[in-house]
């Protein structure tokens, strides 16, 4: 036997596993019994432990501690009465017993006081914001959201938290767009952003997120790299229409951009060839040579808007946005599916039924 395994009742389970198994049981979640599992070679005759002695209850809420779940995954190819535990839908929704994992979560807007719209529920900025205008709050079916009229918005700055100083992110959210948005008559030309980080207008700009869609077209996303302003866009093919809810997450780093609307991803980029970019902003600070291309970064956010891509009120959105959530991370395509098929909140998504077939 290799000193690196234990046995369990037939099962062989990797050290680390079982090292893990050891410190729950150990500690508060069943401290009235303990084992020891020693896995030194010296020790081979204290390696046998019978898994019949714990019952599947019992296990059950060892398995809900490994994080993350590819280690959880992992433990259910060790047997198959593991397996048979972990691969349950009653257990995976008590594992996502609060919808999506809060791993790398840096925003989330869920608009559940107009006193306190701009609330971030992450805690990462708590209560930092500055609205203009007057931006409402009403019923939806995910709960509440919030409603701007094109003359309102919402401001973060985030140049103070190094946890928005990324260039890999996702963010997801719910919009609705009011009729009214197909009106002419500002100044943004049709285009309209949910939420954004589009100050583009200096050679000092910090243009990390365009995210919204133009009215003679559809569902967009852009990122800017590079003091020469190579700005990348990601498009939906389908034409965004009035009146209907549209779930939208984008994936981004500074090697590759995706687009998802309503559970599908619509659009990619490779932002490692430099040709694939929509527009040059200032083509004379291109002052490097092609192979010098990997060396450019991508913008970093300096402030988040939400209602506008910037503090000129540029872009306004007229319309209804709800559950905005900013992840240090790419969301999963099982998140990212898993919020459309349940039309949920990234708290109240039930990801076992999900896996299980239930509502795909």
């Amino acid at each position: 036997m290799n000193n690196r395994q234990v046995i369990l009742s037939r099962c062989i389970v990797p050290k680390k596993f079982s090292l893990f198994l050891r410190a729950q049981i150990n500690g508060s979640v069943v401290n009235n019994i303990l084992f020891v599992i020693d896995t030194s070679s010296s020790n081979m005759a204290k390696q046998s432990l019978s898994i019949n002695d714990l019952p599947s209850e019992l296990l059950s809420e060892v398995f809900r501690f490994i994080q993350p779940l590819e280690m959880l995954l992992d433990a259910s190819r060790t047997c198959r009465l593991w397996r048979q535990i972990i691969n349950n839908e009653w257990f995976l929704n008590k594992y996502f017993t609060n919808g999506l994992s809060r791993n790398q979560l840096i925003g989330w807007w869920k608009f559940t006081d107009v006193n306190n719209i701009g609330h971030d529920s992450s805690g990462i900025l708590g209560d930092r914001y500055h609205t203009v205008g007057q931006p409402t709050v009403e019923d939806c079916f995910l709960g509440k959201c919030a409603v701007f009229d094109g003359q309102s918005f919402i401001d973060f700055p985030v140049n103070h938290k190094s946890e928005y100083q990324t260039d890999l992110y996702s963010v997801s959210v719910w919009f609705w767009a009011d009729p009214k948005a197909w009106n002419r008559y500002q100044q943004e030309g049709g285009w309209r952003t949910a939420i954004g980080c589009w100050n583009d207008w200096s050679e000092t700009a910090h243009a990390w997120l365009h995210l919204g869609f133009h009215v003679d077209t559809n569902i967009h996303n852009q990122v800017m790299i590079s003091p020469a302003q190579y700005a990348f866009g990601c498009y939906d093919r389908q034409k965004t229409e009035p009146n209907r809810w549209y779930h939208v997450v984008v994936r981004v780093s500074r090697q590759f951009q995706e687009l998802w609307v309503n559970g599908q991803i619509v659009s990619s980029v490779d932002m490692t060839n430099p040709h694939l970019r929509l527009e040059v902003r200032l083509p004379y600070r291109q002052n490097w040579q092609p192979s010098q291309w990997c060396q450019q970064r991508m913008h970093l956010p300096e402030a988040l808007y939400i209602g506008s891509k910037n503090n000129r009120h540029h872009n306004p959105w007229i319309g209804k946005i709800a559950d905005i959530s900013v992840w240090r991370r790419w969301l999963k395509p099982f998140e990212i599916r898993a919020l459309y098929k349940q039309q949920a909140a990234i708290n109240n998504v039930k990801l076992g039924s999900f896996i299980h077939r239930k509502d795909k």
